[in-house]
């Protein structure tokens, strides 16, 4: 969590706030998503986090995918923005989050895990996709799975993201 966050609870307590985060949907050449395994638990996420104070969505879609992945995003364009009605966490904040997602169209490096808040990297095709967390889990499993469909049809080629990777 930013450290604005925790000085705005400390403030606030558990009254609502909007919280605004950012995710990347990287592919591999075959055309599958880099999904994380979460520390301590049995569930698989996008890469992405929170914003910083005053950070635009961009930036931190950029900066989380590097911090949780080790790869660098050279070309993104936003897709969506998820919105979720206000939540209660088990700590007792309340929160609305609103959510860019991002499909990374370039972006090199090798995959790496953070060890930290992800213990595990992996690529996933629509049709093997594990137990994924929250709204933008969801988000990325119908957008895979229409993506495959589409390659189905066409019988096209996967149009992969540009990997520039120099490892």
């Amino acid at each position: 969590m930013p450290d604005y966050i925790a000085d705005l609870r400390a403030r606030i307590g558990n009254a609502p706030v909007n919280l605004m985060g950012a995710c990347g949907l990287i592919r591999d050449p075959q055309g599958r998503l880099l999904l994380q395994r979460l520390a301590g638990r049995d569930v698989r996420a996008l890469p992405g986090g929170l914003c910083e104070l005053g950070e635009p969505p961009a930036q931190t879609g950029r900066r989380e995918v590097c911090e949780e992945t080790r790869l660098h995003v050279h070309e993104a364009t936003l897709l969506d923005l998820l919105t979720t009605p206000l939540r209660t966490l088990p700590n007792g904040h309340q929160a609305h989050f609103y959510t860019a997602i991002y499909r990374v169209d370039a972006w090199s490096g090798v995959p790496t895990p953070d060890g930290i808040e992800g213990v595990e990297l992996a690529f996933f095709g629509a049709h093997e996709l594990p137990r994924l967390r929250g709204q933008p889990g969801e988000y990325a499993r119908a957008w895979l799975s229409a993506q495959a469909e589409v390659q189905t049809r066409t019988r096209m080629p996967v149009q992969s993201p540009m990997n520039t990777s120099r490892s």
